[in-house]
């Protein structure tokens, strides 16, 4: 064993067996800041929400916010093309949607236990849907940063968090307590011991077996106390609030960083990611956290408002003036950097080490080098917690991935200029320039005013500009040319190519997620309780599923699908019609009609199908005990007729076993009546065979 296992913020990490290189870490995490990345992160942010210097609120350029005089004139038009945030939205929305519709499915590796893979899909999307509240919000996030700047980062972590609640105790619980002790220990004699004010001291040590509570000294004498002069206590009592995975979506080159030589994100050998704190933060984080309470205090005292980044020299701004952390007054918080290193311990044993620190208070004034946390994660997938959604593989570099705006900005300037051309004119056609004789400008000009002159051509307009006919045609084809690129259907002939497109996008995005999933499981089978209960999604009625950890043990396959097309209704009832074709075609019984339930219902709507839909093995066991249910009920006497949508085939096989028996046989010989009845019922099954058979001839023909 490497060490002691600990709880850090959920992350579950281990006591440290090797030397911290604490100035290569700082070197390497300021060199990543610096990349070539941030320049491409901050075009593709201004391309997206249209932001450039000299910029003014009624949509024109004019000198006092430029500098120089506007071309063509000052006051002309600034127009702000929404093209770029128009894709990432459209995107965005779809993306989300095949997210929140999507059929999660866990099929063991080992073994095709069928109940095994329903118990496991459905505590996934029990753990998405009831329990990871953060989950949606923070795809949303991640699709955002996915669509704008090409990559984003989603932390998968184990997320613990206790309060304290308040526990009462009397001297009549402790009564009974020490009744189950046995006789002549001190557990025993614990209620006179705690009304000896000389053996408090061993009565605050019998205490805190009972409570089994970590209690300090001087609550445990306030709590005998009052158990002596009152008969009861109050004390508090550490509870575990959250115990679950959490997911949180980062943005590359403002919440995360890495090498520049990284390929794949699994295989790096060190990741950053920086939070801001606050001094409140910080401190709780001593306590709640375990980080080292001297690095705490030589960070509070030396580090605030300091910003290692490359806007670190500009001016910062409130937050609300632009989106992003570029803008974030930091002048009181503190930067604090939660690095992860791939490395061998002394062993040549590889591992994932977790360390905490400021990039501003290194080592204390006596030269001592100090951090927050250092340990060994001790997540056993053996993963950094992190999965990489890179919107497009170029190169073998992971930041090879442009965004939206790098795409797109070319498009949106000339649509932007065809605009701008198109107001222009139709300001100078509003009010042309007025022309006049030198140093005679009319005092006044507008409808009705009387103005002097001495010849015809004394005052009069400039001729307005000519239409441009070809602007509009411009424009549209610009906008075409871009819809096309971003799978926009624009006609008949493209509608192929752009369904393509987008089921390619979701299909790769969605595979990011069923990874993000995978580790979230893992997780989950190293850390849930010995035992919990959940219910199946979405229904209200069903009763709690029980799960224990040892129940979902061993390797799977996490696969989340989601067909584009299905957005297309029309589509999806064409569909439904075929399908229905293909069953009633198959004569020869090759159609797994569980299977096709589930196909029908993952059309209509996958979460649905999962409130619906039974393990096959579960259906047919629960269509076995009704038929035989249903015999013992003619057997008694009653006439059961069958009702329309029974497994037919299944149940006359079954009713043929039970008729078959001995017993069965002896009774019948006896009851003319039951032979009867089981003969009825078993026509009544043949007969809905035989009109299915019937429906099939007819529509075949033979």
């Amino acid at each position: 064993m490497l060490g002691l296992v600990m709880v850090v913020d959920g992350v579950k990490t281990m006591a440290k067996e090797y030397e911290l290189d604490l100035e290569g870490l700082y070197d390497e995490y300021t060199e990543s800041i610096h990349s070539t990345l941030l320049t491409r992160r901050e075009e593709n942010r201004q391309q997206r929400f249209n932001e450039w210097p000299g910029q003014s609120g009624d949509g024109r350029k004019w000198k006092r916010n430029t500098g120089k005089v506007p071309v063509p004139f000052d006051g002309c038009s600034d127009s702000r093309v929404p093209l770029v945030d128009s894709y990432v939205q459209e995107d965005v929305d779809m993306l989300m949607t095949s997210l929140r519709q999507m059929k999660v499915t866990a099929s063991p590796t080992e073994s095709g236990d069928a109940k095994r893979a329903f118990l496991v899909s459905n505590l996934l999307r029990w753990m998405m849907d009831n329990q990871m509240d953060e989950f949606y919000h923070e795809a949303e996030l991640a699709a955002n940063y996915y669509c704008e700047n090409g990559l984003s980062v989603v932390s998968v972590l184990w997320q613990q968090e206790t309060t304290a609640a308040y526990r009462e105790i009397d001297m009549e619980t402790i009564m009974q307590w020490a009744q189950q002790q046995p006789e002549g220990t001190a557990g025993a004699r614990l209620p006179d011991i705690i009304l000896d004010p000389e053996l408090e001291e061993q009565a605050m040590e019998l205490g805190r077996d009972l409570l089994e509570a970590p209690l300090k000294d001087k609550a445990m004498r306030r709590m005998l106390k009052d158990l002596r002069e009152k008969g009861s206590a109050v004390y508090t009592m550490p509870e575990l609030v959250k115990n679950r995975p959490e997911i949180k979506s980062l943005r590359v080159g403002e919440d995360f960083f890495f090498p520049q030589d990284t390929t794949d994100l699994q295989s790096a050998r060190r990741l950053f990611w920086r939070q801001y704190m606050t001094a409140e933060q910080l401190k709780d984080a001593k306590e709640v956290r375990g980080w080292d309470a001297k690095w705490v205090d030589e960070v509070l005292d030396r580090a605030e408002g300091m910003s290692n980044s490359e806007w670190s020299g500009a001016t910062q701004r409130i937050r609300h003036t632009r989106p992003g952390l570029t803008d974030l007054d930091t002048r009181k918080l503190y930067e604090v950097v939660h690095a992860f290193e791939r490395r061998c311990d002394e062993n040549g044993v590889p591992g994932i080490y977790y360390i905490v620190f400021s990039p501003h208070c290194r080592s204390t004034d006596g030269g001592e080098q100090i951090v927050g946390r250092e340990e060994l994660l001790n997540y056993a997938h053996g993963q950094y917690p992190f999965v990489a959604l890179r919107r497009e593989h170029l190169s073998r570099r992971l930041d090879d991935s442009r965004g939206y705006g790098e795409v797109a900005s070319t498009w949106q300037r000339q649509i932007k200029q065809e605009w701008d051309g198109r107001t222009d004119r139709s300001y100078l056609s509003t009010m042309p320039p007025l022309m006049h004789p030198v140093g005679r400008a009319p005092s006044k000009w507008g409808p009705g005013v009387m103005v002097p002159r001495m010849r015809p051509d004394d005052y009069e307009y400039a001729d307005a500009p000519r239409v441009d006919s070809g602007s509009k045609e411009i424009e549209q084809t610009v906008q075409e040319m871009a819809d096309r690129y971003f799978g926009r259907p624009i006609g008949k002939e493209n509608q192929f190519y752009s369904r393509m497109r987008q089921q390619g996008m979701v299909a790769k995005w969605l595979k990011y997620w069923s990874e993000v999933c995978d580790q979230c499981f893992q997780l989950v089978q190293q850390f849930m309780p010995d035992e919990m209960f959940f219910r199946v999604v979405g229904s209200r009625q069903a009763e709690p599923i029980r799960v224990g950890r040892d129940e979902i043990q061993g390797q799977y396959d996490v696969q989340i699908n989601y067909n584009v097309a299905n957005l297309d209704m029309e589509l999806v009832k064409e569909k439904l019609g075929l399908l229905k074709l293909a069953i009633e075609f198959d004569v020869n019984g090759v159609v797994d009609r569980t299977t096709a339930m589930e196909v029908l219902f993952e059309f209509i709507d996958p979460q649905l199908g999962e409130r619906m839909l039974r393990p096959q093995e579960e259906a047919s066991q629960q269509e076995i005990e009704d038929e035989r249910t249903a015999f013992a009920q003619i057997a008694a006497g009653a006439d059961v007729d069958i009702k329309p949508g029974q497994a037919h085939q299944l149940r006359l096989q079954e009713l043929q076993q039970l008729a078959s028996s001995p017993t069965a046989q002896q009774a019948m010989q006896n009851d003319p009546s039951l032979q009867e009845r089981v003969i009825k019922r078993a026509k009544q099954h043949e007969h809905q065979l035989q009109q299915a058979q019937n429906a099939q001839i007819g529509r075949l023909g033979a």
